[in-house]
């Protein structure tokens, strides 16, 4: 494991060293800067700096046919041309030819270069050199001294200044003249077939050769646009061609262009070259860079799940005592040792890279210089805490932690309030402090390092505020967060739990007892529903055991009675037999339909049912049995069908308990009621009656199984009728509810009106 993280480390330098290879080459690039979109979309000629030598080389072009004017006469250089005149005296003028002023300009030790620039010379000794007002230069036919000391100068000077503008045009016609180039240029100035002034090197070409070269700029007089395939047209040409038409008309053009196959080794294929290689350099650039950038991730990778393996633990003990100290006690250690590294660099090595380097890359390589720094040792850094946190003794040993356990230890054990006040206490102090502090700079000091303590002071005092407030920001989501908890265990929701990783101190404590408290809920449930369910398959079972042998009694009573038997005793033994037998199957059908009905088990066929007419039939069939107790029925019914959804069995049914009731129960020669109402979307059926007994129980209470109003148990009943029919209206989608005042029993059916 030691010998794999060495290999990642030395493959992470070279990495990183490849990094700056890359960086390097596209940051000394004289390109960098223009982005990559040259590397693709952009040729030499596309480029300013093709643009810039174009121009210049225009410029030289009219400087050329000026010079040509000055210096030559019927094509060749002429020396006997008068170039110079000087006023001599009052009313007197000296003129200088081209010949004497070369003569007197190497008498002062100049001469022309291979570059065609003017050097040597030496000054005038003597001191008694005359100044001549200067009338006219044939290179310079307007000029205008600015002020009256302008115009004079020394034979020496103008001699100097002569020998300069005949090295530029020496220049030019040795580069595009003499010497075969990429630029060609044609202008022409026509007064007729006979008198027109030519100045071209490449004679006799038409427009068309002379676009077909590559990039042209075609200017006529005629014209007032220049026709050129240039990404940046010079704006002076045609006020230059304007300014030099000695014909004073617009019969003049003017051609350009370059060789854009570069046949000839001059400027132009110079530039060319170098472009392409810088092209080339900027895409190896690119490519280590990129190189680079996966290879440190790829090799910083590893060390990350190198850093902190079982195998370190054999480390040196130097390293043990270092991975054991403090978080913060090891970055400033690092921190340390980055500012030592970076004063001996300053001191001694960017020295050393100055030998190395040109003036103009001196910042550049101290910059790299201190970027590695930096980064080795921010990655030192960052796999040293990441050490400490894969063995678990980052926040463990960390003096935050330590210094914030000293502070918890005077808030964990106080109350709610007591934190409160102790905390807006500590607050109020330090605003009290902070506003007496800026206060007291404010109005004391104003020199720029009491401003610059009081922006300080400022900071300080919003920084708090800031954290006073997410601190009470956090609390009361705490508090939320708590209450949230609360009403969905409220609501029914047990499972609900708190995640109190996010909590802290007390508020922690508190939710964790929430959680209990959900858990036990929950627990308590999941019990009583098993205990529910465990209780409706004994009832079942128990009805389905009963029913195999109560039906047998049945039958056997049925067949004795077949037999005529003729003692009474003996008859009435049996009708007694015949009753509780009838009774106990009844008992037993209620006890299976009760625990279908409480579970859900049962099978509905929902259909639109006339409820009206339901009430109807239901008042036929128990008309004759209330009369047998001398009930009187009385019923409030609408003309209205009123339709609603219900399975027509199971509604029976319900109604069939509540008639029941009412006719075992109710005070004997009393009225029974029962009424039907529209109330917003529901239909509401009510019957309602004096019970003959006391109600000395709640209406709640009455729904329970095996309850019964009747205390003293005085009639029969199993007391599952209206626990029943409640179970049955739910199931069907209704609401039941009862209500006792006194002795009247009012017991309520509700059902959605079907549209």
């Amino acid at each position: 494991m030691k010998k794999r993280k060495e290999k990642a480390i030395l493959a992470h330098l070279l990495f990183s060293l490849l990094v700056v290879i890359g960086v390097s080459v596209m940051y000394n690039n004289t390109h960098y800067g223009e982005g990559i979109g040259w590397i693709a979309n952009e040729s030499y000629e596309d480029t300013p700096d093709f643009a810039g030598q174009l121009k210049s080389d225009i410029d030289d072009i009219f400087n050329y046919v000026k010079y040509k004017e000055v210096f030559e006469t019927n094509g060749k250089l002429d020396y006997s041309k008068f170039i110079i005149r000087v006023a001599d005296g009052p009313g007197t003028t000296k003129d200088f030819t081209l010949d004497e002023m070369i003569r007197h300009a190497k008498s002062q030790g100049y001469y022309l270069n291979e570059q065609f620039k003017v050097s040597g010379g030496h000054p005038n000794k003597t001191g008694e050199e005359l100044n001549y007002q200067v009338v006219y230069r044939a290179y310079e036919p307007d000029f205008k001294a600015a002020e009256p000391g302008d115009s004079f100068q020394s034979i020496d000077q103008l001699s100097y200044e002569v020998l300069s503008h005949l090295g530029n045009y020496y220049r030019f016609y040795y580069r595009f003249i003499q010497n075969p180039g990429n630029l060609k240029f044609e202008i022409q100035y026509q007064n007729t077939d006979k008198d027109y002034k030519l100045y071209t090197n490449f004679p006799g070409k038409t427009v068309d050769e002379f676009k077909s070269l590559g990039k042209y700029l075609y200017v006529t007089g005629e014209a007032l646009y220049v026709d050129s395939n240039l990404t940046s047209v010079p704006k002076n040409v045609s006020p230059e061609l304007e300014k030099m038409n000695p014909y004073n008309n617009g019969n003049y053009h003017m051609s350009v262009a370059v060789n854009t196959s570069y046949p000839y080794k001059d400027a132009y294929y110079q530039a060319a070259e170098s472009y392409d290689q810088m092209r080339l350099f900027y895409i190896v650039g690119m490519i280590c860079l990129a190189l680079g950038i996966l290879g440190c991730a790829a090799t910083l990778y590893m060390l990350v799940l190198l850093t902190g393996a079982p195998e370190e633990q054999n480390s040196s003990p130097l390293m043990q005592r270092m991975d054991r100290l403090p978080a913060e006690i090891s970055l400033v250690l690092y921190l340390a040792a980055c500012g030592i590294a970076l004063l001996i660099s300053q001191l001694i090595f960017y020295k050393i890279i100055h030998l190395f380097l040109s003036t103009e890359n001196w910042y550049y390589g101290e910059l790299v210089f201190k970027v590695l720094i930096l980064y080795v040792t921010g990655v030192s850094a960052v796999l040293n805490l990441l050490k400490q946190y894969k063995s678990g003794v980052l926040w463990k040993n960390s003096l935050l932690n330590k210094g914030l356990r000293t502070i918890l230890l005077y808030f964990k054990h106080h109350r709610f309030t007591t934190r409160i006040m102790i905390t807006y206490s500590l607050f109020l102090i330090f605003n009290v402090v902070m506003i007496m502090a800026f206060s007291f700079l404010l109005f004391t000091y104003n020199d720029l390092e009491s401003r610059i303590l009081m922006g300080a002071v400022a900071l300080l005092f919003l920084l708090l505020d800031l954290w006073v407030f997410h601190q009470m920001y956090k609390n009361a989501w705490q508090t939320d967060q708590i209450n949230q908890a609360l009403l969905n265990i409220s609501n029914g929701n047990t499972t609900y739990k708190i995640d109190t990783k996010l909590f802290y101190g007390k508020e922690r404590e508190l939710a964790e007892n929430i959680n209990h408290i959900s858990t036990g809920l929950e627990t308590a449930l999941q019990e009583k529903v098993r205990s529910e369910r465990l209780k409706a398959d004994l009832i079942t079972n128990v009805s389905h055991d009963i029913k195999t042998p109560l039906t047998s009694i049945i039958n056997y009573v049925d067949l004795i009675k077949r037999e005529k038997i003729q003692d009474p005793r003996i008859q009435g033994y049996l009708e007694v037999l015949e009753q509780k037998s009838q009774r106990l199957k009844t008992l037993t059908e209620d006890l299976v339909e009760a625990s279908k009905a409480s579970s859900g088990n049962l099978k509905l066929d929902m259909t639109s049912i006339d409820f009206v007419e339901l009430i109807y039939q239901t008042n036929g069939e128990f008309e004759e049995k209330f009369a047998l107790r001398h009930l009187e029925l009385v019923s409030t019914l609408p003309d209205d069908t009123m339709l609603i959804e219900a399975d027509g069995r199971y509604l029976w049914r319900v109604l069939e308990n509540l008639y029941n009731n009412a006719f075992k129960y109710a005070m004997e020669h009393s009225r029974v009621y029962v009424d039907i109402t529209k109330e917003e979307e529901n239909i509401l059926f009510t019957i309602k009656n004096i019970s003959e007994n006391p109600l000395n129980i709640r209406a709640d209470e009455l729904t329970e199984r095996f309850v019964r109003g009747d205390v003293a148990r005085t009639t029969e009943g199993s007391g599952l009728g209206i626990s029943i029919a409640k179970s049955l209206t739910e199931l069907q989608g209704g609401q039941f509810q009862l209500y006792i005042d006194g002795d009247l029993f009012k017991a309520t059916v509700a059902f959605p009106l079907k549209k």
